[in-house]
């Protein structure tokens, strides 16, 4: 079977829109299988549609088997807690596992938690840079990259927030 690889950039609190993209591009006759690095491997069949579904959490096998048995199928997990899924769109229509409000908060709760332990790593981990600044160029360089590394997760961080409060709005 031929496949497909295509190169998209989601942030975690974009994986509603990552979901819809994957769903959209399996209408198309792309059927998401892979993912490694911000590029997306595709099987081409236009014979097949699925609507696919992420989640968020440490997940033991009651929690594959709960999807299993509610018509999905897994296909891939990244960083041991991000999950694909998939499920046929004509068999199984609309209906979704943890979709209702108060699991989607706490989804987006799990990974405002696994983001910060991350930052905080990241941050005791940069402090060398910090205790041996001298002006050099390189230092320079390496201060403007950690700068924005720390930009783009209080981006991530103020997003995932207010995806949390939206969602808490609903329950």
């Amino acid at each position: 079977m031929k496949s497909i690889k295509k190169f998209k950039i989601f942030l975690a609190n974009d994986i509603e829109k990552e979901a819809k993209w994957l769903t959209e591009m399996s209408s198309k006759g792309l059927h998401f299988f892979k993912y490694k690095s911000f590029f997306y491997y595709f099987e081409v069949d236009n014979e097949k549609s699925y609507i696919y579904q992420l989640d968020f959490q440490d997940a033991g096998e009651e929690y594959f088997e709960l999807y299993k048995h509610s018509g999905w199928e897994h296909i891939e997990t990244v960083i041991s807690q991000y999950h694909y899924f998939r499920a046929d769109k004509n068999a199984i229509g609309d209906k979704r596992i943890y979709s209702d409000p108060s699991s989607i908060k706490n989804m987006y709760q799990r990974m405002l938690y696994f983001y910060i332990t991350i930052f905080v790593c990241m941050l005791v981990a940069q402090t060398g840079l910090f205790l041996t600044w001298n002006h050099t160029l390189f230092s320079k360089i390496a201060l403007a990259f950690v700068t924005g590394v720390i930009l783009l997760y209080i981006y991530l961080f103020i997003r995932l927030m207010r995806k949390m409060r939206n969602h808490e709005k609903r329950i």
